[in-house]
């Protein structure tokens, strides 16, 4: 007896994430730790547009009425609808990073080069994790786009 076999689901490699994310941190290479620290918050701003308009899309509501969602609010929502729980776990450290380099990270960074009369690395240690998660958020987010790889959501 023949039979069909099942399609095969679409895989992203551990070293096809590495490769994406490191093509995409080229844009901090040589800046200095404020311009790496705004183009994070940028980058994150892109990331919050995104998953609102995705938002928007999967679960049929008005883009409008997300306007003034933060991305926390966003990460919320994508947990309640059931989300991949992979997905909204990377999103959940990825919002952490956010919000403590949105109110901490420049008093922190100040502090320390007062105590060290220079800019270190322990100021930009919690940036750098911050960089590669968003970023790789940005490669597991568009990959499961393309490859229409969300799932049913649990909680539908």
């Amino acid at each position: 007896m023949v039979t069909k076999s099942q399609p095969e689901e679409p895989i992203l490699t551990h070293a096809e994430i590495q490769a994406a994310v490191g093509a995409r941190l080229e844009k901090y290479r040589g800046r200095s730790v404020l311009e790496q620290f705004a183009l994070f918050m940028g980058m994150a701003q892109l990331m919050e547009l995104a998953l609102k308009s995705f938002y928007s899309r999967r679960y049929g509501v008005d883009v409008d009425s997300l306007e003034r969602w933060t991305l926390g609010q966003v990460k919320g929502a994508l947990r309640d609808r059931g989300l991949r729980p992979d997905f909204v776990a990377y999103l959940e450290s990825v919002v952490d990073y956010r919000n403590h380099m949105a109110h901490s990270f420049m008093a922190d960074a100040f502090i320390t080069r007062e105590l060290f009369q220079r800019e270190t690395r322990f100021e930009s240690r919690e940036l750098d994790k911050g960089i590669y998660e968003l970023e790789q958020l940005f490669v597991l987010f568009e990959w499961t786009e393309v490859n229409q790889a969300w799932g049913q959501d649990a909680a539908a």
